[in-house]
């Protein structure tokens, strides 16, 4: 038989009664005569690591798992393998829980968002502002999950979250509950719709969840649009939709979308959503059949692809012959997970200033090392996280280097006191030189809570001011934190200045390294850093990309601290055109462009004394009115020793060439394209008549 006679034979045997226990997220057990299934918990989560959860369950010989970068600190890496490799050694973790029992194998990740607006609580959680970086981490990470040396089975089931235009928590007196994200046609394809696209087409993603706001005047997860028409209409997408926990009661209790239970199920069932995070469906499924507003076809549409996907997991079949089912403990925090965990914090470390050559550090030098994140362990992680092995603090891994190191935290994160100031400004005044690592924490932002300020929490930015004063030598900031912060003072007046996200549970060590020279950095922002007043000039509610002074790197008027894309390395790299005769000018027809890939060949060295990687990006823009200011179309993470050189390739389609309008549509317009790769640009003069690549179905809502 095949998986859907499976499935269907199975729903087949089931009662109404039992169709609807079905419906939620704590599944019980069904057991009769006709059928035996057991209970299942599909709410897992591992957003960066298998983490605790209502489905995980840590303890026995699975007391921890590896905690790599949180996500935002992974969107710095621009390294698609790295994402990949990843997602597979997630994966295994999570088959070694679930074979002992301690977890499910539906994990409740990625978080594709985009990270639109810098206050945005849970941007740690995303690869970044940028819909392409998003698109390549959802496709790198949800197939590096899923795939395994078993093709008859997913390795494990991700859930691309959260669909879709989610990114506020809480913004005054509105929270995501209540939130309608009012948004464009335009905008839902250029920037809300392509990564969970990517996650659908090419990560093959088996599920999606969809969020708790409303999109248009509709909840998410009643809206017919986005998962009917959208998802599995246009892309063909043939998992299951589950609702973000609870959003299924916020269709009527917040949206005031509908009035009654019964309509509430429907809207939700109809609308796509076939488990519910909670017990709304569960409560509430007999009387929407009793009253007509669903009939038992609605219950079986759910329950095949429900059950589809829980054959495919393998639950159903002998585990004799399922390779996933030899996975033990010890196939948890091995070496080589524990390695990549640090080579992708290693990899996620930015370098922004380096004045003078003040970095790296001479290991011989004595060290202040002052600051709230200074000996960090916990806030290294982030959120969503599991229980780590171990967490290096900054201190740990600057102590492991036998560097002489002398700390005082001059203040908390949150840094309402300056009682320890006149602590860590004596500290400085001893120093040969200072290092002050910064930032925040999930106390400062978070689900559920977003900022009101870029500014620095508390007094922190005073800290660096007095400690930058006392200093005898250089002051080298970092900062750790899960997004942009106005961080104006410390590109003025700092010697050299890091970001380095929440970089997991070697954190420490990776940070260390950088800093004293063991690690050549190569890591870029994976956001913009605005000015502080930019909260002051749009509204967090408003989503349009647009709106002045523009949202991200593509359509940001203003001038910001530093752009998406920026970092620095210890070393220097130079670009040139593979092709020694490539021309400055390219003269074509849109028809030519549709026709074939345009290769884009650049050879990058590496001409200074380091060994280092260079992340290769790629940009376009035009003169084409309202098309982005630029638009990231490839990146290549590459290294590099002393003198040696590559060739990166990109290929340049017609998409690239093309840009959304106000309905939607994609669309290749005449005129003159500069593509950008690294440091050498080419012109394309396109010819020709506006040529609509993709048409879109969408409505007035």
């Amino acid at each position: 038989m095949t998986v859907m006679d499976r499935a269907r034979d199975l729903v087949g045997r089931m009662t109404v009664e039992q169709k609807i226990s079905q419906l939620g997220t704590g599944a019980p057990a069904v057991q009769s005569d006709k059928v035996a299934i057991a209970g299942y918990q599909w709410w897992s989560e591992a957003l960066h690591g298998v983490a605790g959860s209502p489905g995980v369950h840590f303890g026995g010989n699975l007391s921890h798992a590896t905690s790599f970068p949180q996500v935002n600190t992974l969107g710095a890496t621009f390294n698609k393998t790295l994402w990949h490799v990843m997602g597979g050694y997630i994966a295994t973790e999570a088959r070694a829980f679930a074979n002992q029992g301690r977890a499910g194998l539906t994990y409740f990740a990625p978080n594709i968002n985009i990270y639109r607006d810098p206050r945005w609580g849970r941007g740690q959680e995303t690869p970044g502002e940028d819909p392409y970086l998003t698109a390549n981490y959802a496709e790198a990470f949800v197939s590096g999950m899923q795939s395994g040396e078993d093709p008859r089975y997913f390795k494990v089931i991700t859930t691309c979250k959260h669909y879709d235009a989610y990114d506020l928590e809480n913004w005054h007196g509105t929270d995501r509950h209540h939130f309608n994200a009012e948004v464009t046609a335009q905008d839902l394809v250029e920037t809300y719709l392509p990564a969970f696209e990517s996650c659908v087409r090419n990560g093959k993603g088996a599920s999606i969840m969809c969020s708790y706001n409303a999109v248009n005047g509709v909840p998410s997860c009643a809206n017919d649009f986005l998962q009917n028409e959208i998802a599995r209409g246009e892309w063909g997408f043939t998992g299951y939709i589950v609702s973000d926990c609870g959003a299924i009661n916020d269709i009527t209790s917040t949206h005031k979308y509908t009035t009654t239970p019964e309509a509430t199920v429907a809207a939700g069932l109809k609308g796509g959503c076939d488990l519910d995070c909670g017990g709304f469906y569960q409560k509430n499924g007999q009387v929407a059949i009793d009253k007509k507003t669903i009939t038992e076809e609605d219950l079986d549409r759910a329950m095949m692809r429900l059950f589809e996907h829980r054959i495919r997991l393998g639950e159903f079949d002998p585990p004799s012959e399922q390779p996933y089912h030899s996975i033990g403990s010890d196939a948890v925090c091995t070496a080589e997970h524990t390695q990549l965990a640090l080579e992708a914090a290693r990899q996620g470390v930015v370098l922004l200033k380096n004045e003078n050559g003040a970095l790296p550090l001479n290991k011989k030098a004595k060290v202040a090392l002052i600051g709230p994140n200074a000996d960090a362990t916990g806030t290294m992680q982030g959120n969503y996280h599991g229980n780590a092995p171990f967490l290096t603090s900054p201190m740990m891994g600057i102590q492991k280097l036998g560097v002489n190191v002398t700390y005082a935290q001059g203040c908390d994160v949150k840094c309402s006191s300056t009682s320890g100031f006149n602590d860590a400004v004596n500290l400085a005044k001893e120093g040969d030189v200072v290092i002050l690592i910064i930032g925040s924490d999930n106390s400062i932002a978070s689900e559920g809570h977003d900022r009101t300020t870029l500014a620095l929490p508390g007094n922190q930015e005073k800290l660096m001011e007095q400690v930058k004063d006392a200093a005898k030598g250089p002051v080298i900031v970092v900062l750790m934190s899960g997004g942009p912060y106005d961080i104006s003072y410390a590109k003025e007046n700092a010697n050299g200045f890091l970001w380095v996200g929440y970089p997991g549970q070697a954190g420490g060590q990776a940070i260390a390294e950088v800093l004293f020279g063991d690690y050549n950095p190569g890591g870029r922002l994976p956001v913009t850093f605005y000015p502080g007043d930019y909260v002051n000039q749009i509204s967090f509610f408003d989503m349009g990309m647009r709106s002045p002074p523009g949202r991200t790197y593509k359509f940001y008027t203003g001038e910001p601290i530093y752009w998406f894309g920026d970092g620095l390395s210890y070393t220097t790299f130079t670009y040139k055109w593979h092709d020694s005769e490539t021309l400055s000018q390219v003269d074509m027809t849109i028809g030519e462009v549709m026709e074939d890939a345009l290769p884009y060949n650049v050879t990058v060295m590496n001409t200074g004394k380091m060994a280092g990687d260079d992340v290769v990006l790629a940009f376009v823009n035009s003169t084409v009115p309202g098309a982005p200011s630029r638009e990231l179309i490839g990146f290549e993470r590459v290294t590099l020793a002393p003198g040696e050189s590559k060739d990166v390739f990109f290929a340049v389609t017609a998409k690239t060439f093309s840009h959304v309008d106000d309905d939607g549509r994609r669309i290749i317009h005449p005129g003159l394209y500069v593509v950008t790769v690294g440091g050498v640009s080419r012109t394309v003069n396109l010819r020709g008549q506006p040529t609509v690549l993709a048409e879109h179905p969408f409505k007035k809502r």
